[in-house]
Protein backbone atom coordinates (compact mmCIF):
# COMPACT_ATOMS: atom_id res chain seq x y z
CA UNK A 1 0.00 0.00 0.00
CA UNK A 2 0.93 3.69 -0.72
CA UNK A 3 1.43 6.51 1.85
CA UNK A 4 -1.48 8.13 0.06
CA UNK A 5 -3.52 4.69 0.64
CA UNK A 6 -2.93 4.72 4.26
CA UNK A 7 -3.86 8.10 4.53
CA UNK A 8 -7.28 7.39 2.73
CA UNK A 9 -7.86 4.40 5.20
CA UNK A 10 -6.87 6.46 8.27
CA UNK A 11 -9.30 9.02 7.44
CA UNK A 12 -11.97 5.71 6.90
CA UNK A 13 -10.87 4.23 10.48
CA UNK A 14 -11.41 8.44 12.05
CA UNK A 15 -15.26 8.40 10.23
CA UNK A 16 -16.00 4.82 11.69
CA UNK A 17 -15.27 5.97 15.14
CA UNK A 18 -17.27 9.13 14.57
CA UNK A 19 -19.77 6.94 13.58
CA UNK A 20 -19.21 4.23 16.86
CA UNK A 21 -16.43 5.05 19.59
CA UNK A 22 -17.30 1.86 21.50
CA UNK A 23 -15.41 -0.47 19.54
CA UNK A 24 -11.62 -1.23 20.02
CA UNK A 25 -11.27 -2.95 17.13
CA UNK A 26 -11.60 0.99 15.49
CA UNK A 27 -9.03 2.31 17.08
CA UNK A 28 -6.70 -0.66 16.92
CA UNK A 29 -7.13 -0.34 12.96
CA UNK A 30 -6.26 3.23 13.13
CA UNK A 31 -3.83 3.01 15.39
CA UNK A 32 -2.31 0.46 13.05
CA UNK A 33 -2.69 2.62 10.04
CA UNK A 34 -0.64 5.55 12.16
CA UNK A 35 2.01 3.36 12.91
CA UNK A 36 2.85 2.66 9.26
CA UNK A 37 2.39 6.43 8.52
CA UNK A 38 5.59 7.21 11.48
CA UNK A 39 3.67 8.36 14.11
CA UNK A 40 3.98 6.47 16.98
CA UNK A 41 2.65 8.65 19.61
CA UNK A 42 -0.66 9.05 17.80
CA UNK A 43 -0.58 5.61 17.62
CA UNK A 44 -0.28 4.81 21.23
CA UNK A 45 -3.25 7.45 21.59
CA UNK A 46 -5.25 4.75 19.51
CA UNK A 47 -4.44 1.98 21.26
CA UNK A 48 -4.62 3.29 24.44
CA UNK A 49 -8.25 3.86 23.71
CA UNK A 50 -8.41 0.21 22.22
CA UNK A 51 -7.16 -1.24 25.99
CA UNK A 52 -9.31 0.63 27.50
CA UNK A 53 -12.38 -0.55 25.89
CA UNK A 54 -10.90 -3.83 25.82
CA UNK A 55 -8.60 -4.95 28.46
CA UNK A 56 -8.01 -8.39 26.87
CA UNK A 57 -7.28 -7.07 23.62
CA UNK A 58 -4.01 -8.80 23.31
CA UNK A 59 -3.69 -7.15 19.56
CA UNK A 60 -4.18 -3.91 21.11
CA UNK A 61 -0.81 -4.54 23.97
CA UNK A 62 1.12 -5.91 20.77
CA UNK A 63 0.81 -3.19 18.33
CA UNK A 64 0.83 -0.51 21.33
CA UNK A 65 4.55 -2.18 22.35
CA UNK A 66 5.59 -1.97 18.26
CA UNK A 67 5.21 1.54 18.72
CA UNK A 68 7.30 1.56 22.16
CA UNK A 69 9.47 0.23 20.58
CA UNK A 70 9.74 2.73 17.47
CA UNK A 71 10.12 5.59 20.04
CA UNK A 72 12.86 3.76 21.35
CA UNK A 73 11.37 2.86 24.80
CA UNK A 74 12.03 -0.60 24.90
CA UNK A 75 10.90 -1.87 28.68
CA UNK A 76 7.55 -0.32 27.79
CA UNK A 77 7.75 -2.70 24.63
CA UNK A 78 8.66 -5.45 26.35
CA UNK A 79 5.90 -5.28 29.02
CA UNK A 80 3.38 -4.67 26.76
CA UNK A 81 4.33 -7.46 24.41
CA UNK A 82 4.06 -9.74 27.87
CA UNK A 83 0.80 -8.13 28.55
CA UNK A 84 -0.11 -9.59 25.08
CA UNK A 85 1.28 -13.13 25.88
CA UNK A 86 -0.35 -13.33 28.91
CA UNK A 87 -4.01 -12.41 27.37
CA UNK A 88 -3.02 -15.13 24.45
CA UNK A 89 -0.28 -17.81 24.76
CA UNK A 90 -0.78 -18.75 21.01
CA UNK A 91 -0.16 -14.94 19.69
CA UNK A 92 3.32 -15.93 17.79
CA UNK A 93 3.80 -12.34 16.32
CA UNK A 94 4.02 -11.09 20.27
CA UNK A 95 6.89 -13.87 21.08
CA UNK A 96 8.53 -12.58 17.69
CA UNK A 97 7.92 -8.83 18.44
CA UNK A 98 9.46 -9.58 22.08
CA UNK A 99 12.29 -11.64 21.15
CA UNK A 100 13.35 -8.94 18.73
CA UNK A 101 13.08 -6.15 21.82
CA UNK A 102 15.23 -8.79 24.12
CA UNK A 103 18.39 -9.22 21.11
CA UNK A 104 18.06 -5.59 20.54
CA UNK A 105 21.67 -3.49 20.59
CA UNK A 106 19.73 -0.65 21.61
CA UNK A 107 17.92 -2.62 24.08
CA UNK A 108 20.97 -3.81 25.15
CA UNK A 109 22.30 -0.62 25.46
CA UNK A 110 19.66 0.66 27.92
CA UNK A 111 19.00 -2.07 29.69
CA UNK A 112 23.20 -1.42 30.74
CA UNK A 113 22.25 2.09 31.63
CA UNK A 114 19.63 1.05 33.47
CA UNK A 115 21.34 -1.20 35.90
CA UNK A 116 24.04 1.33 36.38
CA UNK A 117 21.34 3.83 37.27
CA UNK A 118 20.04 1.33 39.63
CA UNK A 119 23.15 0.08 41.11
CA UNK A 120 23.87 4.05 41.83
CA UNK A 121 20.53 4.39 43.58
CA UNK A 122 21.30 1.42 45.58
CA UNK A 123 24.67 2.99 46.23
CA UNK A 124 23.30 6.15 47.81
CA UNK A 125 20.14 4.38 49.73
CA UNK A 126 22.85 2.84 51.32
CA UNK A 127 25.14 5.42 52.22
CA UNK A 128 21.62 6.91 53.65
CA UNK A 129 20.97 4.27 55.66
CA UNK A 130 24.57 4.00 56.93
CA UNK A 131 24.05 7.68 57.83
CA UNK A 132 21.15 7.37 59.48
CA UNK A 133 22.69 3.76 61.72
CA UNK A 134 24.94 5.74 62.60
CA UNK A 135 23.32 8.66 63.64
CA UNK A 136 20.80 6.23 65.46
CA UNK A 137 23.64 4.81 67.29
CA UNK A 138 25.31 8.55 67.87
CA UNK A 139 28.61 7.11 66.44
Amino acid sequence: MSKKDFKESLELFSRAIKYDSTLALFFVCRGATRLKLESARDAITDFNQAIKLDPTYARAFHLRGLAYEKLGQFARAFQDFDRSLEIDPEYGAAYHSRNSVLSSPKASTQAFRDFEIVNHLMAMRLTQFGDKVLSDLEI
